[in-house]
């Protein structure tokens, strides 16, 4: 039971789903997805009664909110520099978005960029459980890591140079069947 446990913890961490929060939750809606809206209160998994939304919808939208905000810092874009950038976001209970840290980054001039556009979010809708004592529904803090994505399009080849192909190094070697 306890591997169990530990494994399914584990799982929370590595799919981006830890919440922090102070009261254990209810009864789970039938709306909800296996496996999604998990929460860690002390020390359990437990499911969250209403999970956070953004513009009337959930963590994906905002990914793609994020991703189509953020602009390619001109002198990575020279170096070509390319990569994810991690970065734990919190849903605080008054909706607000906070930066919890930075998980992993390429380069800092990538994490600048998508901290300035996660700094001009808009506010969510925060999560909630039901407080066992009074079982009313109360606001909780929600942690999320985000994935932003910085990709080059492939730097594109003289069409002569592309149509020779392997052959450009060894100018006196013809392709089989291409006479003498």
């Amino acid at each position: 039971m306890k591997r169990n446990l530990l494994m399914i913890v584990c799982l929370l961490f590595a799919f981006a789903v830890p919440v922090m929060a102070q009261h254990p939750t209810g009864p789970v809606s039938p709306e909800q997805e296996e496996g999604e809206n998990l929460v860690v209160i002390d020390g359990q998994v437990k499911k969250l009664d209403v999970p956070p939304t953004f513009k009337k919808k959930g963590f994906d939208k905002y990914c793609k909110w994020v991703q189509a905000r953020v602009d390619y810092p001109s002198d990575m874009e020279q170096e070509r520099v390319e990569g994810f950038v991690l970065v734990r976001i919190i849903v605080e209970t008054d909706g607000t978005v906070t930066i919890g840290e930075v998980v992993r980054s390429p380069h800092e001039h990538l994490t600048e960029a998508v901290v300035k556009v996660i700094e001009e979010s808009p506010l969510w809708t925060p999560g909630k459980i039901r407080n066992p004592d009074t079982g009313e529904l109360e606001a909780i803090r929600v942690s999320y890591v985000i994935p932003v994505e910085f990709k080059l399009p492939p730097l594109e080849l003289n069409q002569s140079d592309a149509s020779r192909g392997r052959f450009l190094s060894k100018p006196d070697l013809k392709p089989y069947g291409s006479g003498n």
